[in-house]
């Protein structure tokens, strides 16, 4: 309308945007585009039209007051743009009077075009940001799908989102460790724009509040190093996750850029989403981490499995754990107030080694807990001289309830990404596989020190008990106890009657060991057995510095007590005791050598009694066969008068027949008692000579009962070759044949023959034979068949022993196959002596 003033003004969220034609004129306006203004301007503007042009003359522009900067100033013509029951905007003329209803109609119908390509420019812009807001959620999600790793994701997002916005830059900013700096951690930068910061920037009072989880909108910036240099505006949004801000996203341009309601929606939902993605890496990092920590530990636990000593078994978990982990790893073990490095393994070469020893009090209140100790925690000293400087955690050792050690390691805060709650449990779970490793270890080791002390103390037994003489003993037994404790010297005091004597030593300085010792050479010393408990433990043994004296042999003493007869005193240069180790071994080697001793003392009383005993046995022997020989003689002429005297006289034959026999009897029975006695004697020595057996037991057989029809032999066609002493072995057929007849009225059967390699001499009878319960009794010295006594036959029971002892020294063996009332066969079994002369 010619000489109007119109002006157009479109409504968005959060602002008004107005045009005015002609340019550079001034139009109706609004004070300022909040949402609540606009609302009163439309509720002032419903006054004068229901929705159409609604004509406002001067005097009623009082309705604008506080809302228009420009009342009053002309007529004004309204035409609203309303689209889907919203208002888009409002066409506002600036005229004089009513321009009638012509017009009117002609703005209602542009303002209806104008809203139309309003309301679909809106639309598609709309659309647009849509599709990028699909889109961005659509990448997030493809990179989460693609990898779960948190800086994979970061990555993978900040150019998308760069481009979607037409930023010049696309920053993610991480909070470090310390709180006070962050680093970039993904950039996206477009063109020739200024890069990302290179290094860590300490937190402004921007970053502070996006890290505090608000957003930040800066318009009109002047350059800023966290935004990038040459940026006019940004925006930054935090990430939340997990309930903690720990990344931050920054957009920055180098144009001013207006940020709108809908900018703000696409990015927080962005961020949401991202968000729930970098959870979703937290938790597949944490789970990732689980696994590791389980493998790691499996394999340690595996290779810590096929140790078996101590050294091998610290050395073996600190390589392992190192190796399985980023991080170095020391173990400590606890001697005396130090606690001693064992074995150590750094992953990286800078800086130094964990001290080699570290005071105990400065760690006590961290190794009284069971739980891990961060190395924040330890005084200056201890996190000096163990952790020099970086972080870590320091985990004690237990071994049946007491303080074994410790082990460490440090480097974690680069190394082992882990909450730590999990670090803590996993150390925990590591320490607890260690003790169960070393208490292994520790018995093996101990069942193995076991084990060679056994095998020294056998050796020793063996050594020592094949000694017969005091000095060897003590000499033997003084060098083995200097070389099983590794000592200088040692010695063997034994009680002599008047004071204790040293009667055997090994090494030089024995006597000064003495005098340190301080035992008392004069007096014989006392164990008191009324003594219980430790009291008595004590008396076991006598250490002191360098030197140990252990009480061997005792013997019952007077007032209820018992005198001690010999020590064993062992020393050395070193001025330390001996450990309960090497004590414990002195104590049982003092115990066998009590034993040697003793041994020594039976063994000599025992050579006294034997001796005795041969004397007494040989004086037995000799007198045996002296009588035996002594009574032969006059027995001989008895026999002779009573031959003579049976030719010469009749009226007394039976008498004198009766004499003879019982002559006969003795005469046999000194003959058995002279055989007994020398084969008992040393020098039973056989005359021996190559027969014809089956000849030989004829001849003998004859002898022994002439002419009896009773007596069947059977020497067999074979000659058999018997090398054997005649007349000793006479005396065995003597006393077989003649037994047999005595105990048999029947027939009594001699046969020789021959099995394989050997000749057999069987005699047998039918008389009133051996009771099976007596066999093995029958060839002992005086043994005879309990039925034969009963029955009344003579017999002195030594014939037979005397057979078996002269077959036995020719090399052959004698039996007997018997039953009670049905008779006996003897069996004497001789080497066959493959010789073609006989005599």
């Amino acid at each position: 309308m010619p000489g109007s003033v119109s002006t157009a003004l479109l409504f968005t969220e959060d602002a008004v945007v107005s045009v005015t034609d002609p340019s550079g004129t001034r139009g109706f306006a609004l004070r300022d585009g909040s949402s609540e203004l606009r609302r009163l301007f439309l509720h002032a503007l419903a006054r004068f039209g229901e929705g159409g042009v609604s004509y406002v003359p001067r005097e009623a522009q009082r309705a604008f007051v506080g809302v228009s900067s420009t009342i009053a100033e002309r007529d004004l013509l309204f035409a609203p743009m309303i689209a889907g029951g919203r208002t888009l905007g409002v066409i506002a003329l600036m005229l004089e009077g009513d321009p009638g209803d012509e017009a009117r109609r002609e703005l209602a119908l542009f303002c209806s075009v104008a809203t139309s390509i309003v309301d679909q420019q809106r639309a598609l812009v709309a659309a647009r940001r849509q599709s990028r807001d699909s889109q961005l959620l659509a990448m997030v999600n493809e990179r989460l799908h693609k990898s779960l790793d948190r800086r994979d994701v970061l990555f993978g997002i900040v150019e998308g989102v760069r481009s979607a916005f037409s930023a010049d830059r696309c920053f993610v900013y991480e909070r470090l460790p310390d709180g006070e700096h962050a680093a970039v951690a993904a950039a996206a930068v477009h063109g020739g724009a200024s890069g990302a910061p290179r290094t860590a920037v300490a937190l402004d009072a921007d970053l502070r509040k996006v890290f505090g989880g608000l957003t930040v909108r800066r318009d009109e910036l002047d350059g800023n190093d966290i935004y990038g240099a040459g940026a006019r505006s940004a925006m930054a949004l935090p990430f939340v996750v997990d309930g903690r801000v720990e990344d931050v996203l920054v957009l920055s341009f180098d144009r001013p850029r207006g940020f709108d309601d809908a900018d703000l929606a696409a990015l927080r939902s962005l961020a949401f989403h991202v968000g729930l993605a970098l959870s979703n890496a937290r938790l597949y990092e944490r789970e990732r981490a689980r696994r590791a920590q389980a493998e790691s530990l499996e394999r340690v636990v595996r290779i810590l499995r096929d140790t078996q000593y101590v050294d091998e078994v610290l050395l073996v978990f600190v390589v392992t754990v190192s190796h399985e982990l980023p991080i170095d790893c020391a173990a400590y073990a606890l001697e005396g107030d130090q606690l001693t490095r064992r074995a150590s393994r750094a992953r990286e070469t800078r800086g130094s080694e964990p001290a080699a020893s570290v005071d105990r009090a400065l760690l006590e209140p961290f190794l009284v807990v069971d739980e891990p100790s961060d190395a924040s925690l330890l005084p200056r000293a201890a996190r000096d001289a163990l952790f020099d400087g970086r972080g870590g955690v320091i985990i004690p050792l237990r071994l049946e309830g007491a303080l074994w050690g410790c082990f460490l390691v440090r480097g974690i805060e680069s190394g082992l990404d882990w909450p730590p709650e999990e670090r803590a449990t996993f150390f925990r779970t590591l320490g607890s596989h260690l003790e169960i490793a070393l208490a292994n270890a520790h018995a093996y080791e101990r069942e193995l020190r076991r084990a060679q002390e056994r095998e020294m103390l056998a050796e020793a037994a063996r050594s020592i008990l094949s000694h017969t003489e005091i000095g060897s003993l003590a000499d033997v037994m003084s060098r083995l106890a200097g070389s099983i404790v590794h000592a200088d010297r040692s010695c063997v005091l034994r009680w002599n009657g008047e004071h204790y004597a040293v009667v055997g030593s090994y090494g030089e300085g024995v006597a000064e060991t003495i005098d340190q010792s301080g035992i008392d050479l004069v007096h014989r010393a006392e164990r008191f057995p009324t003594l219980v408990g430790d009291e008595r433990r004590v008396q076991r043994l006598i250490d002191g510095p360098g030197y140990v004296v252990i009480p061997l042999t005792q013997t019952a003493g007077g007032s209820g007590s018992e005198a001690i007869d010999a020590f064993l005193l062992v020393g050395r240069d070193a001025s330390e005791r001996f450990s309960r180790d090497e004590l414990r071994i002195m104590q049982e080697l003092g115990a066998l050598l009590s034993l040697a001793l003793r041994n020594l003392e039976l063994y000599e009383a025992m050579g006294v009694a034997n001796r005795a005993l041969q004397e007494s046995s040989g004086f037995k022997d000799d007198l045996l066969a002296m009588l035996a020989h002594d009574f032969k003689g006059p027995l001989t002429v008895i026999l002779g008068y009573c031959e003579l005297l049976m030719e010469t006289s009749e009226d007394q034959r039976e008498e004198i027949e009766t004499i003879y026999s019982q002559t006969r009897r003795l005469v046999r029975l000194s003959e058995d008692a002279l055989v007994l006695a020398q084969t008992q004697a040393e020098g039973f020595s056989l005359a021996r000579t190559i027969v014809d057996l089956g000849s030989f037991v004829a001849e003998c057989a004859e002898a022994t009962a002439p002419n009896n029809p009773r007596l069947h032999i059977d020497a067999g066609t074979d000659r058999l070759a018997v090398e054997l002493d005649p007349n000793r072995f006479r005396h065995v057929m003597d006393n077989l044949v003649s037994n047999a007849l005595k105990y048999s009225t029947e027939r009594v059967d001699v046969k020789v023959r021959r099995e394989r390699d050997r000749a057999l001499i069987e005699v047998s009878d039918r008389g009133i034979g051996i009771p099976e319960g007596e066999l093995s009794m029958l060839f002992s010295r005086f043994g005879r068949a309990s039925n034969a006594r009963d029955k009344g036959f003579s017999g002195s029971g030594i014939g037979l022993y005397v057979a078996r002892k002269i077959v036995e020294v020719h090399g052959g063996s004698i039996s007997v196959d018997s039953k009670e009332n049905e008779g006996s066969t003897f069996v004497v079994t001789l080497p066959i002596h493959e010789a073609s002369g006989i005599r």
